[in-house]
């Protein structure tokens, strides 16, 4: 029989029995093996659910829940960035993509803000992105009346966004300076020119297309008159953003502001001078570094007045006791070093998984910013660390929003003040307007 005569499904047929016939047979699967394999499906199906990063819900991310009470016979300063504050006034220098009447800031948002004020009780606060004198004016009529704030400053830098620096303070403002036309230009000497030393020395790199050399948003620099009868000398800053692309850019503000501080202290060594605000570097990048540079200004970041501040230098001090040198001697440290030895695997990972997450809270009280960054900071001079009160220092957390938040394109939640969290430190000066 020629099978290829035959219809297709007939050939198809008799070609399937044709290798049966000769095919060796297939054991079935044992039950194991299909116990094992349902396992290896439900495992990689179970990875694959877990691998992606769970949601996180809104909620209270950086800082502490709770302001400290200010102690007698001090007052307290303090630093804010929040956010885009606009009036509902229309700004007729603002339009366009910039409008301001289109960016006025939400009533839940101004209600959180003021909350967040009022729990933060600074006598002296340094504010970041601020419209403008008038809508620091309405903010505070509005919504702080019963904060004492008598005395406010905001100064135009003729930034293109329309936010500026300003002050709410308890106690006069006097001699208020802005610089902006100020050239950043010859701050250049300070930077090396060779890249491999740039680098090194961990400045940013040299951009090929240089921006106009100036501050983008000018410091504001006033004269408090403390009730003690001393001149507190602050500069309200915010730097550049833009990550490493504007590296260089805030660095030349660094140091400009370095020199300023600098010539302040050489004047009057005793000056108490504050350098506060969002500073758009995180501690250890050269233009936060910058202040704390001995051969610049040399100033104490308040960090080293927060409550866990010398715990480490306490306990490497600590002499050891009695006890200690008993265990030695018996024997009794080896015993517990074979303890430590037969904890079970769980156990152990048990341990680290707990190390880990008290790390990250313990990480998480000082970042100020929603991106898990600290970049806001309040810097202080030799005269005012003498009388900055000992872990007074502390962030205060505010409502950040969920994981799946997208500021371009979502509303934030109820609650919500700023991207950013305010900071505070206690300074030994007898404040004579009560708080609140």
């Amino acid at each position: 029989m020629n099978i290829f005569r035959l219809p297709l499904l007939v050939c198809a047929v008799l070609m399937y029995w044709l290798v049966a016939a000769v095919a060796p047979p297939v054991a079935p699967q044992s039950e194991s093996a299909q116990t094992d394999t349902a396992k290896s499906k439900s495992t990689s199906q179970s990875e694959a659910k877990t691998s992606k990063k769970p949601k996180r819900a809104a909620g209270l991310l950086y800082g502490i829940a709770k302001a400290p009470p200010k102690a007698a016979g001090t007052i307290r300063l303090g630093a804010y960035n929040i956010e885009n504050f606009f009036d509902g006034v229309d700004d007729p220098n603002l339009s366009g993509e910039y409008d301001d009447i289109k960016m006025q800031t939400s009533e839940d948002r101004c209600k959180s803000l003021a909350k967040a004020i009022h729990d933060l009780d600074a006598d002296v606060l340094g504010l970041e992105e601020v419209e403008g004198e008038d809508a620091l004016r309405w903010f505070r009529d509005t919504y702080l009346k019963d904060m004492g704030y008598e005395y406010l400053a905001s100064k135009e830098v003729g930034y293109y966004r329309g936010v500026e620096q300003s002050l709410l303070s308890r106690f006069p403002i006097k001699d208020i300076q802005i610089w902006t036309t100020e050239d950043l230009s010859p701050m250049e000497k300070y930077i090396p020119k060779d890249t491999a030393q740039r680098k090194k020395e961990g400045w940013g790199d040299d951009p090929k297309v240089k921006e106009p050399l100036k501050f983008q948003r000018s410091p504001l620099k006033a004269t408090i008159e403390l009730p003690s009868g001393q001149e507190l000398t602050i500069y309200v800053v915010h730097h550049k953003a833009g990550g490493k692309a504007t590296a260089h850019h805030r660095e030349l503000e660094s140091l400009r502001i370095n020199e300023m501080v600098k010539a302040d202290l050489v004047k009057n060594a005793d000056a108490l001078v504050a350098v506060v605000g969002d500073f758009n570097a995180t501690p250890m990048e050269k233009a936060a570094k910058l202040y704390r540079d001995k051969d610049f200004a040399g100033l104490v970041s308040a960090y080293e007045f927060r409550p866990e501040a010398g715990q480490a230098n306490e306990k490497k001090s600590a002499a050891p006791d009695a006890s200690d040198s008993s265990a030695e001697a018996d024997g009794s440290g080896d015993a517990n070093a074979e303890e430590s030895d037969t904890k079970s695997d769980a156990t152990s990972k048990a341990d680290a998984k707990l190390k880990a997450a008290e790390k990250l809270a313990a990480k998480n009280l000082y970042l100020t910013h929603i991106t898990n960054r600290s970049i806001d900071y309040i810097l202080l001079s030799p005269a005012l660390v003498k009388i900055a009160v000992p872990k007074s220092f502390f962030v205060f957390g505010t409502l950040m929003p969920g994981s799946d938040y997208d500021y371009k394109k979502d509303q934030p939640p109820a609650g919500y003040a700023s991207d950013h969290c305010p900071i505070a430190l206690d300074l030994k000066v007898a404040a004579t307007n009560p708080a609140k």
